[in-house]
């Protein structure tokens, strides 16, 4: 009986800990870098963001995509699993779902139309690049808590190097894997299995 609780609390623990994981991280590639002063919508809240990592999954992934805002005058696209947030035709708060994403670098890309130039997640650049992306991870934004924020950068590299010319929030949850969800199950059918001999006992 001992030997049952124990791999009940293991399985529940497992469980656990595989739920409150980092869902999304960056890769190595980017770097740091304190917020830019003209960046209108962080600057003197966020301390900085990653210019120039990529966003990846570290398990099976639910997603919410959500359109914060731009200073921009570019028309700049968002493009993600099929899904778009315009900066000029969508309004502040709109969103899309996409489900059951895998585990590994996130598909999206943000695209400036004026230009016809893009940058795409995987592709990032740095800093002094005329375009790229930054990134806040584990951020509340109006209130929300957002797994990450990107920030679009449509032509930088110069005096207007702020990343907020389109900003997307991102919130996840994890999708419980057939293996897990097995696990759990067998955990919470020893558990009772347990309490139904004590109980007769």
């Amino acid at each position: 009986m001992k030997i049952i609780n124990l791999f009940a609390a293991f399985v529940i623990a497992a469980a656990s800990a595989h739920a409150s994981a980092n869902l999304l991280e960056l890769d190595s590639a980017g770097t740091y870098e304190p917020m830019a002063s003209t960046n209108d919508f962080f600057y003197g809240a966020a301390a900085g963001y990653d210019i120039g990592g990529n966003l990846y999954a570290t398990a099976l992934i639910d997603i919410t995509f959500t359109y914060l805002g731009h200073e921009a005058g570019y028309n700049n696209d968002f493009n993600a699993y099929g899904g778009n947030l315009n900066n000029k035709t969508h309004s502040e708060g709109a969103s899309f779902t996409v489900n059951n994403v895998a585990a590994g670098l996130l598909d999206f890309n943000f695209y400036s139309n004026t230009i016809s130039q893009g940058i795409a997640n995987g592709n990032n650049q740095d800093f002094a690049s005329f375009q790229s992306f930054a990134t806040i991870l584990d951020y509340t934004y109006n209130g929300i808590f957002y797994d990450a924020i990107i920030l679009f950068d449509d032509s930088g590299a110069g005096p207007d190097d702020n990343h907020d010319d389109h900003i997307i929030g991102i919130r996840v949850a994890a999708v419980s894997e057939p293996g897990t969800l097995g696990l759990v199950i067998i955990g919470v059918a020893c558990l009772i299995a347990t309490r139904r001999r004590l109980a007769r006992s």
